[in-house]
């Protein structure tokens, strides 16, 4: 299966579970024969017929299932504000998760903040105040050195948002300035952003 059809399997595999756990009561038992007859009776039957042909499929929405409804809706909604925080920059794809998921999508500029650790080749930044204004200094990598904020005015409100979203980490030097550390979801992002740039 290509890599399109893959990830086209998979949401709409995830977008199924999420509806069927949805339109379950608290005091269900989910098991798969539950989720393949509601695919069936919602006209489904070509992934019914993709989760009994894979083992691994079944296997893996057998152990989603026996998460529980209410983890499982937590992950739902991890997983959609991730997916809403990887569409930036996208192009029309980017501007239908703004729109339907505003407070999941990450803003440009930080976006511009996760691709500027990548194209530095960076861990870890200091949040820099000068007589100048604010930046970003890298601690490490081999690329540029700083990051300038393309917005000062909301600059450290998108550094907050990128700790919020796991994307980054954040810790303090001895001095009490902060210390932002890319996490590996962030890289993936800014690898992916680049990629498609």
């Amino acid at each position: 299966m290509e890599p399109v059809s893959l990830a086209f399997a998979y949401a709409t595999i995830t977008g199924l579970l999420a509806d069927f756990i949805s339109r379950r009561g608290q005091q269900d038992v989910l098991e798969v024969k539950d989720f393949t007859e509601y695919l069936r009776t919602h006209g489904h039957n070509e992934i019914v017929e993709l989760i009994q042909r894979n083992t691994e499929t079944t296997i893996g929405i057998k152990a989603s299932l026996s998460e529980g409804r209410s983890e499982l809706l937590a992950r739902f909604s991890a997983i959609e504000n991730l997916l809403a925080a990887l569409s930036a920059g996208q192009g029309p794809l980017g501007e239908l998760a703004l729109t339907l998921l505003p407070k999941s999508t990450l803003s440009k500029q930080a976006v511009e903040i996760l691709v500027a650790f990548e194209r530095a080749g960076a861990g870890s930044a200091l949040l820099n105040h000068t007589g100048e204004g604010v930046h970003l200094l890298f601690l490490d990598g081999t690329g540029t050195e700083r990051f300038e904020p393309s917005e000062p005015r909301f600059f450290e409100a998108d550094l907050d948002e990128l700790v919020g979203n796991d994307l980054c980490s954040l810790s303090f030097n001895k001095n009490g300035a902060k210390l932002f550390q890319l996490t590996r979801r962030g890289a993936r992002i800014a690898r992916s952003v680049t990629d498609h740039a």
